[in-house]
């Protein structure tokens, strides 16, 4: 899991870097979660699709109580 609560902005090479992360984790039985997105970073996020490739949550305890 991830917490991005103090992200503020977030490249092309971050969500890159974010795919292969999830797609490494995917290829051993795991999962990338994502959780305490800012309003520009969850836009980023809905605009390129991330939302529905990546398990996003609202808070970390949302994130953590979903396992």
């Amino acid at each position: 899991m991830v917490n991005f609560e103090k992200l503020d902005y977030i490249s092309s090479t971050g969500l890159d870097v974010l795919l292969k992360a999830a797609k490494q984790l995917k290829g051993n039985s795991g999962e990338l979660r994502i959780c305490s997105l800012n309003e520009f970073v969850q836009e980023v996020f809905e605009i390129s699709g991330f939302c529905t490739i990546l398990s996003v949550f609202n808070s970390e305890s949302d994130a953590l109580s979903r396992f």
